[in-house]
């Protein structure tokens, strides 16, 4: 059956995404071949800790000892959201005490629910209980739970409870330790890189395929996003239509209705021309209907116009900026190469989960002395900061955080909203007014 001249127009359009150069240099990145992704590794959980489980066992036969074990330790001792737990244990043995006898135990059943992973270290006297969310989220009473569990079963020992997560989410129990994939990440290419020549073949081959499947999740490609978000705005309708024809289960959001609406004119042979079309560059596509969904730059570039902020990045996943009234001295602190817009602290959103925002405010990693006076500028004022921030070595130090609701995020208003609520609230108002106190007293020491 030939298509009227409408449904010609609207599968042009189609043709056309397939001829964009950008479109298809988009497509190269996503055809390098990798086993574990034909295995569907990064789709399911459990495989990542199967492969976590194999590292940390320093008798398994990837012949690296205990080097993923103790760095891991050793990552959550100087990562900063761990600072206020560290003197609980003698970390400093972390470094240097063998660790053979180590025992790994996979999806350890509690009676209710199993740990991901149980990592008995007789040698250091501690139990590592980790809580793996690669993609799903804690159920409720689920850490609880399972930290009394190794707590009972492992009386003499001292448990260290992980929440492993892609992005450092917090966990609701307070004693958990927070890791994320990232370090993971480092750790891995860390190994990678200085001990090449010692790693057997398949084990190097087999780990930079994992590192690269990481990289994908995790490293942040501004220009790919970019262009994903471009090829979106201008092919909107063919995407959504080789989309939806192949994802039946998603034709009933709201983007979609247009795209859903054409398909149901069509017959069954043009929808099968478009299945094998999706099929062919299923990967790419998913990309762009998921950066698409991510309306985060959007809202935000709305957000800085309305507040009139002279100094901001759109970012893709983490859209950053400072307020203008702590511009001037910033400016005079030293400058940062390589740290978000480069001064000395910096305030961002990101999204966390299906229904929140969450707006960040943290000091980096500017030298001892100008990073000490304004840490004690803001005690001054009133401000609460942890000792250990204060010391030399201390890099980053998160001083405000809030979390918000968004009602819809396919809505560019919605999320804006959100954002100009948390800016609002009377919590910021005063916090951004003790960062102003706290920034000209230190602007007028200077002048003195």
């Amino acid at each position: 059956m030939n298509p009227t001249s409408e449904q010609s127009i609207q599968l042009d359009t189609i043709l056309q995404l397939e001829n964009a150069p950008e479109f298809n240099r988009l497509h190269q990145q996503f055809e390098q071949f990798n086993p574990l992704k034909v295995l569907r590794v990064d789709q399911y959980e459990i495989r990542h800790s199967n492969v976590l489980a194999w590292l940390l066992d320093p008798n398994e036969n990837h012949r690296l000892g205990s080097f993923f074990l103790r760095k891991l330790l050793m990552h959550l001792i100087t990562k900063q959201d761990n600072e206020d737990k560290i003197h609980l244990f003698d970390y400093l043995a972390f470094s240097h005490q063998a660790l053979s006898d180590v025992i790994v135990y996979r999806e350890w059943y509690t009676g209710n629910g199993s740990i991901d992973l149980l990592i008995d270290i007789p040698t250091l006297n501690i139990t590592l209980l980790i809580e793996n969310k690669f993609h799903s989220s804690e159920s409720s009473g689920q850490l609880t739970r399972y930290i009394n569990h190794v707590k009972d079963m492992f009386p003499n020992r001292n448990v260290l409870p992980v929440y492993l997560t892609l992005s450092s989410d917090l966990p609701s129990h307070e004693d958990y330790w927070v890791l994320d994939y990232g370090d993971v990440l480092t750790i891995i290419k860390q190994e990678l890189e200085l001990n090449r020549a010692t790693i057997a073949d398949n084990i190097y081959d087999f780990l930079t395929y994992y590192t690269n499947l990481l990289e994908e999740r995790l490293v942040e490609n501004e220009e790919a996003d970019r262009t994903a978000l471009q090829l979106y705005q201008e092919n909107t309708l063919a995407i959504q239509l080789l989309f939806a024809n192949a994802n039946p289960s998603k034709q009933k959001q709201v983007d979609l209705r247009k795209a859903t609406r054409i398909l149901k004119t069509l017959d069954e042979d043009t929808k099968r021309h478009l299945r094998i079309i999706y099929n062919r560059k299923r990967q790419t596509i998913d990309h762009i209907i998921k950066v698409s969904g991510n309306i985060l730059p959007q809202a935000f570039e709305s957000f800085a116009n309305e507040l009139q902020l002279n100094v901001y990045s759109a970012h893709s996943r983490v859209p950053n900026f400072v307020m203008n009234e702590w511009l001037p001295t910033l400016e005079r602190l030293p400058r940062l190469k390589r740290y978000w817009l480069n001064y000395a602290l910096i305030a961002w959103f990101e999204r966390k989960g299906d229904k929140k925002l969450k707006l960040y405010v943290e000091v980096g990693p500017i030298p001892y002395e100008p990073r000490l006076e304004l840490l004690e500028a803001l005690e001054k004022e009133g401000m609460t900061i942890k000792q250990s921030a204060k010391q030399e070595g201390s890099k980053f130090t998160r001083i405000y955080t809030d979390l918000g609701d968004v009602e819809d995020w396919i809505s560019t208003s919605s999320v804006r909203a959100s954002m100009i609520s948390l800016i609002e609230k009377a919590s910021f108002q005063l916090f951004r007014s003790t960062m102003t106190s706290s920034l000209n007293s230190i602007q007028s020491v200077q002048n003195d």
